[in-house]
């Protein structure tokens, strides 16, 4: 069924909303032919993901639309209205909504979350006093009970096929990405109150040499205050057994290509978050800070699914050195436990790691996608 969507985004974690409204809509379209009409207050980032809505919509259409200041966005002929993460629709948008008409379909896209009572909330409706309209709640997740995760079609096959190949040689090198023998690579994309200068410091005095690929305008301050100045795009700055370098910031495609090519991912968010674990190398995620710990619980409840959920068996979790390093390294990552203490464990255990996070990512693939399972929800409720 061919159907039409318009997603609403307002830009609150700069290129993570922009990132994952432009991944949905581009899948929307180009695997299940629908025709979208992205409405974004800042269009202007999606040029930098690489977005290219007349290529990439595939048998469907994508158009970008922007979200001005004045609100002035007419009812179009959607089938399907999402509000991407909380962003109210504008006045004319939201006054069709009254009475609940049969189209467009009102769905929240929420954030994604590992917490357990997402299962609970995902599908749920619920009818505005004021003028009958209906929202429905749609929740990405970890399991089957949720709205799933972002994967394309083929993901893991163009993954499987680029890492150790000649065109990944090629694309790195192209980028001025060389690991010197001996060297270990890592990417980081971060919030401002990443322990960044604490992690350098340990690596530059650690047993084992890191390039720390960082992508242009991501964590600029902590850089200069740490070097005294902010590597140019494809220069490295050195101290003892730690390089790092500067990338330039990639579309979202490559991005994922570099993700793949690294022994560690360092990310934030939800899109690069996600991404990182289709890339089934170790990572560590900081969530978006929030007020009174409310990260800090987001956190946790994903790291208990890393272990298995609810069949895990706590005694053997507490002799598991490997991914007790794992949740001390995440959770002072979000300065939530001594990082000099745990950032040298996580690093002895780095290998010991990488077949858990690829086990993950499968376990993780085997399931329906977001945009399949979106599609059913909203075919069902039309």
């Amino acid at each position: 069924m061919t159907l039409a969507a318009r997603i609403l985004c307002r830009v609150v974690d700069n290129f993570g909303d922009a990132g994952v409204c432009w991944r949905f809509a581009r899948q929307l379209a180009r695997e299940h032919g629908w025709h979208v009409r992205l409405t974004i207050d800042r269009p202007e980032l999606l040029a930098r993901l690489g977005a290219r809505p007349g290529i990439d919509a595939g048998r469907g259409a994508i158009a970008v639309e922007h979200w001005s200041a004045d609100d002035s966005i007419a009812r179009g002929d959607e089938d399907v209205l999402v509000s991407a993460f909380g962003a109210e629709p504008p006045p004319a948008l939201r006054a069709s909504l009254a009475g609940a008409p049969r189209r467009p379909l009102w769905v929240q896209l929420e954030y994604l979350s590992a917490e357990e009572w997402v299962v609970s909330h995902h599908g749920l409706r619920s009818t505005k006093p004021a003028d009958g309209a209906v929202e429905h709640f749609y929740y990405p997740g970890f399991d089957a009970r949720t709205g799933g995760l972002l994967r394309e079609a083929g993901l893991f096959d163009r993954r499987d096929a680029f890492v150790g190949s000649q065109q990944q040689r090629t694309w790195l090198s192209a980028r001025g990405i060389v690991a010197e023998p001996g060297e270990r690579l890592a990417t980081l994309f971060c919030y401002p109150q990443a322990p960044i200068a604490a992690w350098f410091r340990l690596l530059a005095a650690g047993p084992t040499r890191w390039r720390v690929l960082v992508p242009e305008g991501v964590a600029d301050a902590a850089l200069s205050a740490y070097f005294g100045r902010s590597p140019t795009v494809g220069q490295a700055l050195r101290e003892s057994n730690l390089a790092v370098q500067r990338v330039p910031f990639l579309p979202q495609d490559e991005y994922d290509q570099l993700l793949w090519s690294v022994d560690l991912n360092v990310v934030r968010g939800e899109d690069s978050w996600v991404r990182a674990q289709w890339a089934t190398r170790p990572f560590l995620w900081q969530p978006y800070p929030q007020e009174v710990d409310t990260h800090l619980r987001k956190l946790r409840a994903f790291l208990h699914r890393l272990h298995g959920g609810s069949d895990v068996d706590e005694a053997m979790l507490a002799c598991d050195e490997a991914m007790l390093a794992c949740d001390e390294a995440m959770l002072a990552w979000s300065g939530h436990a001594d990082w000099a203490r745990a950032w040298p464990a996580f690093d002895a255990h780095l290998d010991e790691l990488r077949p858990r996070f690829a086990r993950w990512s499968a376990t993780l693939g085997r399931q329906d996608d977001l945009c399949t399972r979106f599609v059913e929800f909203c075919i069902e409720r039309l």
